[in-house]
């Protein structure tokens, strides 16, 4: 399935998009879900192929690099969760715009980092009916910190409060490798190299600030003001980069009406997969069309 590519702005950046119609004679609007991917992701890679499962399910489905990242225009360097919250908000209102969509049928789906991403948009939105959060994080300053040891993590404290200085006084944060603010568990080592290699354009670098907005990023308390709209969460036992705790916290601070899907047996990454992935999808696919 050819994908329609299409552009929208978000604090007047210009954000580039793809678009999954499928099959259909027109006359019908269909209910659509906005897919927001994880940290450093881009939608060149994994969320086309969720895209074109919903797609193929009857879903017009909208893809889309955050600002700054992939083919969307922004400041380089820099991952600031409130403003890709802010991308995803205005990415729902741009699908709603399309007439092919029933604008009072719009769900998001979030996958690891863009899980909370997910979240905290649909709270923000009372518009957006149901939420799909996969490998997701509640709270970022205990998922960063359970990432290192105990004198690791001081020392990234003291990292991070150097910057704090430099940026009083210069103006200027440091620019690191994103490993600095994420440490990545063997898995996801192994997975990034596949990325870098296969997409060498998606490398990037982040600068510190980065580091303490993320820090201050705390899905869990959006996951209670979604009220009685559906949830959807997805964990994985053996995860090593988003722990499963993580998946029972959101699952704990929700308001409203949550299913929950446990995977053994995998990593974080291997949801991707087409061997899990497949039958994953059909799980969503029920959870979204019994959520409109």
């Amino acid at each position: 399935m050819e994908a329609e590519l299409v552009t929208f702005f978000s604090d007047g950046v210009k954000l580039q998009g793809e678009m999954f119609i499928g099959a259909g004679d027109g006359a019908t609007q269909k209910p659509a879900v906005v897919i927001a991917h994880g940290f450093g992701g881009i939608k060149a890679f994994f969320v086309g192929d969720i895209a074109q499962t919903l797609s193929e399910a009857g879903f017009v489905v909208l893809t889309f690099d955050y600002r700054g990242f992939g083919e969307s225009d922004g400041p380089r360097n820099r991952l600031r969760p409130m403003e890709q919250v802010d991308d995803l908000l205005r990415a729902v209102e741009f699908l709603k715009l399309r007439p092919e969509v029933d604008p009072s049928r719009v769900a998001t789906y979030g996958v690891s980092f863009g899980g909370g991403i997910a979240v905290a948009a649909a709270a923000k939105d009372p518009s957006i009916k149901s939420v799909v959060c996969a490998v997701g994080i509640a709270d970022c300053a205990t998922w960063l910190r359970s990432l290192r040891r105990h004198w690791e993590w001081l020392e990234f404290e003291e990292v991070l409060a150097q910057d704090r200085v430099a940026r009083l006084t210069t103006g200027k944060s440091r620019i690191v490798e994103p490993e600095v603010i994420m440490v990545r568990d063997p898995e996801s080592e192994h997975h990034e190299k596949y990325l870098r290699d296969t997409w060498p354009d998606r490398a990037f670098q982040l600068d510190l600030a980065s580091g303490d907005a993320i820090l201050d990023f705390r899905p869990k308390d959006y996951v209670s003001k979604l009220g009685d709209r559906p949830l959807l969460l997805i964990g994985v036992t053996e995860d090593g980069l988003t722990p499963y705790d993580q998946t029972l916290e959101l699952q704990s601070q929700a308001s409203g009406p949550t299913s929950l899907i446990t995977l053994t047996g995998c990593t974080h990454h291997d949801i991707y997969k087409p061997q899990y992935r497949e039958g994953l999808m059909i799980q969503i696919v029920d959870f979204l069309q019994s959520s409109f």
